[in-house]
């Protein structure tokens, strides 16, 4: 992450709390996350918390010397150890100016329960990598609860309804406003799905043993970041690819011969997808609020376009529309290329990818370039507003088109156009025939006088 030129050292903040932060949170944070954030990070996000304020006022605001200070750093380690935190989506910053200056928010979020971060594939393979497989099983460890497992037992447990006795049940004005009032900030979701979310530290630490030349990872990131969404590829795979398209002499990374390597890599472990008809992820990413203007079936696409890596997609939808058929290279080649524009996100190119495929048995560069400029044109920027998109365009192309008649064009008529033809006859006029003969005649003489100039000269 590269500090931008706006975030100063004598800029105030201000922290607020989004979520609750408990002893048991505290932690988690010290022996699941430190491994991940490092000691800075982690001596920042716990002096955050102590400060913390949850309405916090305009006495609350302190210079960013402040931070710098507290735990003996500069302000681009601070600004590093920020990104860490957001990274793994335990703070977010926000900003703004007024008359003070410039100042910036913290919103600082509880770390995920234990059991949660040891479900989650992207947090607990980054912990793996980081301490190794001993510490690993230690800390899951650390965090199991035994419960009780003996199959002879009986639960002879109390419910509710035996001890309590309810007399109104009904949820009225107070109780739907202290929900409203309590109810906590949703986690941010730390997700591999984007380069912003990468965790690109960790495949540059995977890769330095592989002989790559420092730098290389930060000159490619953007085509890397590429690779990595439209795969989905995770930091430890990503990085043996890496270390077989890197030249030994010089230590410089081939992007051409990294693609060919990822999807050689793919293609061997891609038949699984060709008797299932689709690709499911391993784990789904939770169902977004249903839209009233989608039905059940675009509410199963979309869910299916945002946790689904453009590649696996497409393998997918080629299978659903023909087993048989497979990805040419021609189709992926346009796909990459319309997905390093960066016009849309991952998810609304596998949309457009589902559209051509209904319609077509491949997909080409030409096609898609004309449905995304249209797309564009028409101001798409999500996979809902792509679906909403494709509906307006075929009612406007199932409407009979009305043809344009224009009105015979009426040209003056001429009277002499009624009038019947008439010869003219040079005798009928003996004066005029008589008065042309003299003209010629003179002109006759003119000519025969400047003849005989001419010769006498």
């Amino acid at each position: 992450m590269t500090k931008p030129s706006s975030y100063m050292a004598q800029d105030d903040f201000i922290v607020v709390q989004a979520t609750y932060f408990s002893d048991l949170d505290q932690d988690v944070a010290v022996h699941l996350y430190q491994p991940l954030i490092g000691p800075v990070a982690l001596a920042l996000y716990l002096s955050l918390w102590n400060d913390s304020r949850r309405q916090p006022g305009a006495g609350d605001r302190r210079k960013q010397t402040a931070l710098m200070d507290l735990l003996g750093v500069d302000l681009d380690t601070l600004y590093a150890a920020r990104g860490r935190l957001e990274a793994l989506g335990l703070m977010k910053t926000y900003t703004s100016t007024d008359a003070g200056g410039r100042y910036w928010a913290y919103e600082l979020y509880r770390p995920v329960a234990a059991d949660r971060f040891f479900q989650d594939d992207t947090l607990s393979l980054l912990l793996f990598d980081r301490v190794g497989e001993v510490r690993f099983t230690q800390l899951a460890n650390r965090y199991t609860i035994h419960t009780v497992r003996a199959q002879t037992w009986r639960d002879v447990s109390a419910n509710l309804l035996d001890v309590f006795q309810l007399t109104s049940v009904a949820p009225n004005a107070a109780t739907k406003e202290a929900k409203r009032q309590v109810a906590e900030k949703a986690l941010p979701a730390v997700s591999l799905s984007d380069g912003a979310g990468y965790d690109w530290e960790l495949l540059e630490a995977l890769t330095t043993k592989s002989g790559l030349r420092g730098g290389q990872i930060g000159q490619h990131r953007a085509a890397l970041a590429q690779l990595a969404t439209f795969y989905g590829l995770t930091p430890p795979v990503f990085a043996r690819f890496i270390q077989q398209a890197t030249n030994r002499a010089t230590g410089e990374l081939s992007l051409r011969a990294l693609r060919q390597i990822v999807e050689q890599a793919y293609q061997k472990q891609a038949p699984h997808l060709a008797p299932k008809g689709s690709a499911q992820p391993a784990q789904a990413a939770p169902a977004a609020a249903a839209s009233p203007a989608l039905s059940t079936s675009e509410q199963a696409l979309i869910q299916q376009a945002k946790s689904t890596p453009p590649r696996e997609f497409l393998e997918a939808a080629k299978h659903r529309k023909n087993a048989q058929l497979f990805v040419a290279s021609n189709e992926l080649q346009a796909v990459r290329k319309l997905a390093s524009r960066n016009v849309f996100d991952n998810a609304t190119i596998n949309i457009l990818i589902d559209y051509i495929l209904q319609n077509y048995d491949s997909v080409n560069q030409a096609l898609l370039d004309a449905i995304a400029n249209r797309w564009l044109a028409a101001g798409v920027d999500s996979p809902e507003r792509a679906l909403q998109e494709i509906k307006d365009y075929q009612q406007k192309q199932s409407q009979p088109r009305k043809r344009k008649t224009q009105p015979a064009r009426q040209e003056a008529k001429p009277d002499w156009l009624d009038k019947p033809y008439q010869a003219t006859s040079a005798a009928a006029d003996p004066a005029q025939t008589a008065a042309i003969e003299a003209k010629l005649a003179k002109l006759r003489a003119m000519r025969k006088d400047d003849s005989d100039e001419t010769h006498e000269g």
